[in-house]
């Protein structure tokens, strides 16, 4: 009787599910152009982090926040477009958000050359982030690996395009553009030594607000080999998510999560997204909630400013801040934007 007790017990904690849920926050691309970098200067250099003080609470609420550093951290000069170089206080700024992981894999990732892209992987690391997307040494894997509450997440970043500069054969090993044989074999590799498994692209077209069948066919393609996660930038606008049914989980693709932070003037390129997913390592995503946001413009104290708001919560509860331009500009927002995709 007491074996038949004992082998029940086992039976009854064998079938126990282990899963765990890790809470992703992901935004796509931070920007720090000139106008940026004008409004936020200080008499001892720069002072970002008002930018995000009305998103600092969703941001640093998720186990782990991810964001696209499109900019290098080249030292000065410090320059925008077409060849950014941005102060290591965008660091400090970020960092005060409560973002934990930047990758640094996209078209801009060469603007001050590999010594500008080697200390913005030092100093990205230096700041306690995990660095995506860029190597110090050919003896680094193509991934990186955070652990949340025993949970295992690799991340890795592939960009399309390095706007034409083209990078010594000798600092190849530096970063890696989307290639089918070498995504297909990291993911694999990720799959194997992590619980999940998350990919980011720099790819797409500019202001599209629809992906490319090549968006959809690499996120595809990712997903089918162990990706559980895939997330994207590059065009400056939103598109849409899809929850994907693969294997007896629900995964998920975000073709490209807009700006975050930029100064872009053409149409649509003022809204962007913290994409939270839930994600438990038995069922996959169980919840995925965007979180609409807007870049606002404003006057303080006689100054220039900007900050980023989530849409909703203003609409419902409008600071001194907003016009009523703004609050019609945020009303549209709401209406026009549909992200989901079942």
């Amino acid at each position: 009787m007491r074996k038949d007790f004992f082998l029940l017990l086992l039976i009854i904690f064998c079938s126990i599910s282990l899963s765990a849920v890790v809470n992703f926050s992901f935004v796509g691309d931070v920007m720090f152009p000139k106008s940026i970098l004008e409004m936020f200067k200080t008499p001892s250099g720069y002072d970002f982090k008002p930018i995000f003080s009305e998103v600092k609470d969703i941001i640093s609420s998720s186990d782990i926040a991810f964001c696209n550093l499109e900019t290098t951290l080249g030292g000065p000069p410090y320059t925008g477009v077409p060849k950014f170089s941005s102060p290591d206080e965008v660091l400090e700024a970020i960092h005060w958000a409560g973002f934990d992981v930047v990758n640094v894999s996209n078209n801009h990732m060469l603007d001050t050359g590999t010594n500008g892209l080697r200390r913005t992987i030092q100093q990205v690391r230096n700041y306690g982030f995990t660095s995506v997307g860029g190597r110090l040494s050919p003896d680094e894997p193509r991934y990186s690996i955070v652990e949340v509450n025993g949970v295992k997440i690799s991340f890795a970043g592939f960009t399309f395009s390095t706007n034409g500069i083209p990078i010594q054969r000798e600092y190849a090993y530096m970063f890696d553009y989307i290639n089918d044989h070498v995504v297909l074999s990291t993911v694999k590799q990720m799959r194997q030594n992590s619980d999940i498994v998350v990919v980011h692209f720099h790819f797409g077209v500019e202001f599209m607000r629809n992906p490319t069948k090549e968006q959809e066919r690499i996120a595809k393609l990712c997903i089918e080999n162990g990706a559980d996660i895939v997330v994207g930038s590059h065009p400056h606008v939103l598109q849409r998510v899809d929850v994907v049914n693969y294997n007896g989980k629900k995964k998920v693709i975000a073709y490209s999560l807009g700006n975050f932070v930029s100064n872009m003037l053409e149409p649509y390129t003022d809204v962007g997204v913290i994409l939270n997913v839930s994600y438990d390592t038995e069922q996959g995503a169980i919840v995925v909630n965007p979180i609409i946001t807007w870049r606002h413009r404003f006057s303080k104290n006689g100054k220039n400013s900007l900050r980023i708001i989530p849409v909703l919560d203003f609409v419902k509860k409008p600071d001194k801040f907003i016009t009523k331009t703004d609050l019609e500009a945020l009303k549209k927002i709401l209406e026009n934007t549909k992200l989901l995709k079942n």
